[in-house]
């Protein structure tokens, strides 16, 4: 196919091929312009229909163009439209998985384990996370101070969703060893947070 260059004809006379075949050859930003301006609309209306979310759908735009600009000079793409259209689906499917592991895991750590007055099990625990983001790397950091066999039984019941039998099975210890671990780990746990949650308070 011959490329009708930027010169000899204007771009937004080109067909969809000439203009990925164009970005390809020459990595002209004014043919990515123009299909960006094309199907901007197209690629949100896909995300917003995915994610039901305005302001989540346009960053999920953003770094479906910003793939697309990085990936379609190497790509062997025969329809602009269809690679952009998997491309949206792709990228907005990650982000939900994302969602749902985040979602999962504070619920997890909510979970109604042990009575409602432990700070791990109630709800200024959620409170902190909402108050202070920063609080899970936090989290993190405490849980690999514990024990081995704690931090073991912690990262599989909350960062996992495995059940005690589960843990069990896995580990070689005992449900009554697992749930000792757990309700020990969550104790440790929460003497950390709380001294870290008088930091952010103070």
């Amino acid at each position: 196919m011959t490329i009708r260059f930027l010169n000899k004809e204007p771009v937004q006379k080109l067909s969809d091929e000439e203009l990925v075949s164009g970005f390809s050859k020459t990595k002209q930003q004014t043919y990515f312009e123009e299909l960006y301006r094309r199907y901007i609309h197209l690629a949100y209306g896909v995300c917003l229909k995915m994610m039901k979310n305005e302001e989540e759908s346009h960053d999920v735009v953003s770094e479906v163009f910003k793939i697309l600009f990085t990936k379609l000079p190497t790509s062997d793409v025969k329809s602009f439209k269809s690679y952009l259209y998997a491309v949206s689906r792709n990228e907005c499917i990650a982000k939900l998985r994302q969602k749902k592991a985040e979602s999962q895991k504070l619920a997890n750590w909510n979970h109604l384990e042990n009575p409602p007055t432990d700070f791990m099990e109630n709800e200024g625990f959620a409170a902190l996370f909402n108050a202070y983001p920063s609080m899970e790397q936090e989290v993190e950091k405490a849980v690999g101070q514990l024990g081995d066999d704690q931090k073991l039984c912690i990262q599989l019941f909350f960062y996992e969703d495995k059940s005690y039998r589960e843990i069990a099975a896995e580990t070689g210890f005992t449900e009554k060893q697992v749930k000792s671990y757990l309700q020990n780990g969550k104790r440790n746990l929460r003497i950390m947070l709380e001294k870290e949650l008088r930091k952010h308070t103070a």
